[in-house]
């Protein structure tokens, strides 16, 4: 029969081998959520959400935030489909879960789809009403859906809610500028410009009104600073052409 000292060794052998199993399952769910966190690597998200996703383990809290980390790190894969399906999982579990609703409302008016646009941001502004980046977004919508007038007062009322919400100047100048109202784009891209210096996007469209009103050196400067920080911005370089040609033709 074995002597005392072999049970003991035997015991402590097994004792051994359940820790390490309970440590690296440990570490395995630490792994996965530290994984599906990290908004830097879409690799490590994608693996790290379907491993909570997968798992038996998760909770539901956690469930839900590996659905929308799952498809933030999808949308940036350009998958958009699954995307989608991400979101809603995380929204069937936890309908009030205000960044999914807005983010899957964000995907959608990427997409074109302005109804299902529409109403995810007013779901987020029902549950949030001071949130002034889907105020901003459904305001895209309209201006999407070449509405305006509506698009303008969902800007204005951005802007209230952030006054420095460069991207909701920058819009509401887009609305005014459809509408032919030129000075009031001016001076919303402006407002922009001031509070991002390097908005690129404030830039070249105020560059473009001031070559519809023959400002030329003040729309060369424009695009000439969009070029400085984006030196492959596409319009910007054709607007600054076209006034280089221009001038040539000129002289």
């Amino acid at each position: 029969m074995p002597g005392i000292a072999q049970w003991r060794c035997c015991l402590f052998a097994v004792i051994s081998l359940i820790l390490a199993g309970v440590v690296t399952a440990g570490a395995s769910r630490a792994g996965a959520l530290d994984d599906c966190a990290n908004a830097f690597d879409v690799d490590e998200a994608l693996a790290g959400c379907t491993a909570i996703i997968d798992a038996t383990w998760a909770s539901e809290e956690q469930l839900v935030q590996a659905y929308n980390n799952r498809a933030n790190a999808r949308t940036q894969r350009r998958q958009m489909d699954g995307a989608i399906d991400d979101y809603s999982r995380a929204l069937a579990l936890a309908p009030s879960y205000v960044n999914a609703r807005y983010n899957r409302g964000s995907l959608y008016l990427e997409l074109g789809k302005l109804d299902l646009a529409i109403s995810d941001f007013d779901e987020v502004l029902q549950l949030d009403p001071h949130r002034a980046d889907a105020v901003n977004n459904r305001a895209l919508v309209l201006l999407k859906a070449e509405r305006y007038d509506e698009a303008i007062s969902g800007f204005s009322a951005a802007v209230r809610l952030d006054p420095t919400n460069a991207y909701a100047y920058n819009n509401r100048g887009v609305a005014w500028r459809r509408k032919k109202q030129l000075a009031r784009a001016i001076a919303d891209f402006s407002a922009a410009i001031d509070l991002l210096p390097e908005y690129i996007g404030a830039l070249n469209n105020r560059g473009e009104i001031y070559l519809l009103e023959n400002r030329l050196d003040r729309a060369a400067a424009d695009f000439r600073r969009v070029l400085a920080n984006d030196p492959s911005h596409v319009a910007a370089r054709r607007n600054l052409d076209f006034l280089s040609e221009r001038s040539a033709t000129r002289q």
